[in-house]
Order: C-alpha cells, then sequence, then structure tokens
C-alpha cells in the first residue's frame, strides 16, 4: 500500500506525458500540412506556451489551497476535451486557423497546472512512500512514447489526437485513484499562511523562487534551453525531415531514440541518483544532451549518425530533470512548493511565446543550420553554468537530504 502513492503518480506522469509527446508531434506537423509554414508553426507554439506559462504563473495559489491531486484531475480532464476538439472541429470543416489558436490556448492554461499539480505531488507522494525524493523524480521525471510519430505516420495526424485525449483523461483517472487527497489548508502549523489571500499567496510565490540565488540562475538558464528545446522539437526538426523527403514517422523515431534512452538515463538517476555528486552530473548532463544533438543536424548528418547523437543525448537528459526537481523542491519552502513549482514552470517558459515564432522566422529566412549551430554555443555555455562556485554550493546536496526543513534555505544562502 505504501507503494500505491508512489506507482498512481509514475503511472499518471507517464499518461499525460505520452499524450503531450504525442501532441507535440501531431500539432505541428497538422499545421505544416495545412498551412506549410514555420512562421505558423511558431505563432501556435508561441499560443499554447505563453498560456502554459501563464496558467503556472497565477495558478499557484489556487494549487496550494485546494490540493495538487485534483488541480491536476480537473486539469488533465480540460486539456483532454479540448485536444479532443481539434479533431471533431476537423471534421466538421469548422476548425478556422484561429479557432485552432483557441483550442491549442487551453490545452497550455490546462497543461500547465496539470503538469505543475504532479510535480508538486513529489514530496507528499516521497513522504508517504518512503521513498528518497531522488527516486520519486526520475521514475517521474523523463517518461514519453517512443513510438508517437509511427501513431502519427499509421494512424493520421487526426487519430493522434483521439489518442491523445484518451491519454490525458487516463492520467487524470489514475491519479483520482490511486494518490490519495492531501489536505491543504487545514492545519495553521503546516501553513502559516491559512488566511492569507491571493494577492499575498502570489507574492510568496514570486519571492520563495526569485530571491533564492541558486533558484534564479536555475530559472534563468532553463529558460534559455527551454526556448531552444520546444524551438527545435516544434519547427526546426519537422522542418528538416520534411526538407529531406521524410514523414511524421522520422519525427517520431528521432524524437522516440531520444525518449526511450532518456528513460534508461532516468532509471538510472532513479536508482544511483541520490549516490551521485549533483553538480559534476548535472554539468556532465547538460554537455552531452544539449549542443551535440543540434549540431549533428546543423552539420545534416546521416539519420543513422542523428538518431545516434540524440540516443546519446536523451540518455544525458535523463539525468537533468530529476537533478534539477530535486534542488528546487528542497530549497522551497514546504507551504510553497505548488506555488514554488507553478513559478518556476512558468518563468522558465516565458520567453517562449517569443523566442518560437523568432527562432521559426529566421529558419525561413537564413536556414536552419546557422540557427542551430548558434543554439549549439548557446546551450554549451549554459552547460558549465552549475559548475560556479557560488551556484554550485546552492545546488549540492544538504548533508541530510533537506536540511532546510520546512522553512526553507537559510537567510545566507538566499542574499544576494
Amino acid at each position: 500500500m505504501k507503494a500505491r502513492p508512489l506507482l498512481g503518480l509514475v503511472v499518471a506522469q507517464s499518461l499525460a506525458y505520452a499524450g503531450t509527446r504525442l501532441a507535440m508531434i501531431a500539432l505541428p506537423w497538422f499545421v505544416l500540412q495545412t498551412t506549410g509554414s514555420p512562421a505558423h508553426m511558431g505563432v501556435v507554439t508561441a499560443v499554447e506556451m505563453g498560456s502554459y506559462g501563464t496558467a503556472r504563473l497565477l495558478g499557484g495559489p489556487i494549487m496550494d489551497r485546494i490540493g495538487h491531486r485534483t488541480v491536476g484531475v480537473w486539469a488533465d480532464a480540460a486539456a483532454a476535451l479540448a485536444l479532443l476538439g481539434v479533431p471533431l472541429l476537423h471534421q466538421a470543416d469548422l476548425l478556422s486557423f484561429p479557432l485552432l489558436l483557441v483550442l491549442v490556448m487551453l490545452v497550455g492554461l490546462s497543461t500547465g497546472p496539470a503538469e505543475a499539480a504532479k510535480v508538486s505531488l513529489t514530496p507528499f507522494v516521497a513522504e508517504v512512500s518512503g521513498a528518497p525524493m531522488e527516486r520519486v523524480t526520475g521514475l517521474t521525471g523523463t517518461v514519453g512514447p517512443v513510438v508517437a510519430g509511427a501513431v502519427v505516420a499509421a494512424a493520421g495526424v487526426m487519430p493522434a489526437f483521439h489518442l491523445t485525449a484518451a491519454l490525458m483523461l487516463s492520467a487524470a483517472l489514475v491519479l483520482l485513484f490511486f494518490v490519495p487527497l492531501e489536505r491543504p489548508g487545514t492545519d495553521v502549523h503546516a501553513d502559516p499562511e491559512a488566511g492569507a489571500g491571493y494577492p499575498e499567496r502570489l507574492r510568496t510565490g514570486w519571492t520563495a523562487v526569485w530571491s533564492d540565488v541558486p533558484l534564479r540562475v536555475v530559472v534563468c538558464a532553463v529558460l534559455v534551453m527551454n526556448i531552444i528545446d520546444v524551438t527545435v522539437s516544434t519547427v526546426i526538426l519537422p522542418v528538416w525531415v520534411d526538407a529531406r523527403g521524410h514523414g511524421p514517422g522520422t519525427v517520431g523515431l528521432i524524437a522516440g531514440v531520444m525518449g526511450a534512452t532518456a528513460v534508461a538515463g532516468a532509471a538510472l538517476a532513479a536508482w544511483l541518483g541520490h549516490r551521485l555528486p549533483r553538480v559534476p552530473t548535472l554539468v556532465a548532463a547538460l554537455l552531452v544532451s544539449g549542443a551535440p544533438r543540434l549540431t549533428a543536424l546543423a552539420l545534416d548528418l546521416p539519420l543513422w549518425a542523428v538518431l545516434v547523437v540524440w540516443g546519446v543525448g536523451g540518455f544525458g537528459s535523463g539525468f537533468v530533470n530529476p537533478i534539477l526537481s530535486v534542488v528546487i523542491l528542497e530549497r522551497l519552502p514546504r507551504h510553497v512548493v505548488g506555488r514554488g513549482m507553478a513559478m518556476t514552470g512558468a518563468l522558465t517558459r516565458l520567453g517562449v511565446p517569443l523566442g518560437a515564432p523568432v527562432l521559426g522566422a529566421l529558419v525561413g529566412i537564413v536556414g536552419t543550420a546557422p540557427v542551430l549551430l548558434g543554439s549549439a554555443v548557446v546551450y554549451a555555455l549554459i552547460a558549465t553554468v552549475p559548475a560556479n562556485r557560488r551556484i554550485s554550493a546552492g545546488i549540492a546536496r544538504c548533508p541530510s537530504g533537506n536540511e532546510e526543513g520546512p522553512d526553507g534555505p537559510s537567510s545566507a544562502d538566499r542574499a544576494g
């Protein structure tokens, strides 16, 4: 029974992540087929990520008030309905591009709180399951569908949307029946802001993240990486594949190889993560998972070589999210976990609505290779940030797992 909440969270995360991965292949390919424009693909990405970030930014206080599981269940169900609207309206010949943007916005408004809610359940599930947080974040951090592209290629884009909606709804049901309900706001000692209003709670979440120097640096670094990664996965990779005469199955094959090796990396991180030195592991994982993937596309390597490079990069990326998630969770006060995780998720995606259309437009102007090479250089520079002495001290593991306790990091750590 102690393993039941962990199993529920892992399965719910896997189903929801599989759904979003499938949508990330189906939606850009649908836009490319119907408009033929990389700029339109960037606009769709901007709308989705803009609404995603807004929902995460503003939804944290509500999440901490009514409960993470409750938000996760309802948000996953709402995302399923929005995704289902794409094939239904398309089949009825009612899906204009502006209406597609509305549905994409609803998907972003739903998946933002849904993802934040499930990540925020990590300390609670680790506590009731008796598992180290590194193990929980490793098991839940990187799981996706290896055959997503094959589904789009074999069944078509519209059936892929049906499957995505089914996956999101299944995630909501698993979360509802397997993960116990927390009791937020009932213990004044557990939540010193039990009587505070929405603006004050929102400000507390912002302060908990932005006044902490290591968290602030992590947020800025991940912000830049997200701009690059989202643009590559939703704009550049489909354009690169299409230019070489391949279909969505190849997009799925590349992403699937990376996803499969990322699962292997995340599994190893779940097993050994709490024993590994965080800073060297994080730097190595970032160096392996970022710049080489982009360089392989920029150099127009053969498909087999791209698959090898992306596979190695995927294995490295399997270590990144578990480490960063534990660092964030350790440095946030317990009663601000929901707001803090929602805030970090929103801030790290803040630049995507602007960056994705800009990079998408640059691809149309100068081509994919210059954009990819420039992005690879930026990615490599970011990978060295955790090695900075001041930042590495904030990322390194607490001697007993979480020395800050419910009150979060010391004032010395927050200085500056």
